[in-house]
């Protein structure tokens, strides 16, 4: 089974993957090789993965961002004529941001990060609004802001799973 997660700084792709757990905001799905086509959405929580190469078990944990993934047997595009017969089945998961818990991923790094952000988004909020602003630039402002208070909302979730994860 091959996993990829792909965002738009990030990219991981993995073969031999026995197992992916997905927490979902309506369950967990748990999938294995030759599973259904499948479709589905994480929010803001935790992706595990499992792979098997020589004989070593590994586990991988990501928080993700507002995340799909998608199940297919269809696999990727065959590079021979000896690929077209295998149908693979791979797990896509697309992201807006994704960490990866493994012992690099440092609280008081993420904390300075939340703060950065929150000051970020204090100055934001600061901005007088101009009168006679175009359509455009107010849609701009909200965006942005939209943006901020996610990504500050995604932040806290990081830090509460890992502080949950390092107990």
């Amino acid at each position: 089974m091959r996993f990829l997660l792909s965002t738009p700084t990030y990219n991981n792709e993995q073969s031999n993957t026995t197992k992916v757990r997905a927490y979902l905001q309506t369950g967990i799905a748990d999938i294995f090789t030759q599973h259904n086509d499948l479709m589905g959405l994480i929010s803001n929580n935790i992706l595990e993965v499992e792979t098997n190469f020589e004989n070593k078990s590994e586990k991988f944990i990501f928080i993700l961002q507002q995340a799909v993934f998608v199940v297919s047997k269809k696999g990727l595009p065959p590079e021979d004529e000896k690929e077209k017969r295998k149908e693979e089945t791979t797990i896509y998961v697309y992201a807006n941001d994704v960490r990866e818990v493994n012992s690099s991923l440092s609280i008081d790094d993420l904390t300075k990060e939340y703060d950065a952000k929150e000051s970020e988004l204090l100055n934001e909020l600061q901005i007088p609004k101009v009168e006679g602003e175009s359509d455009a630039i107010k849609r701009a402002r909200t965006e942005r802001l939209r943006k901020l208070k996610a990504d500050k909302l995604y932040l806290e979730e990081v830090l509460r799973i890992i502080k949950k994860l390092k107990k």
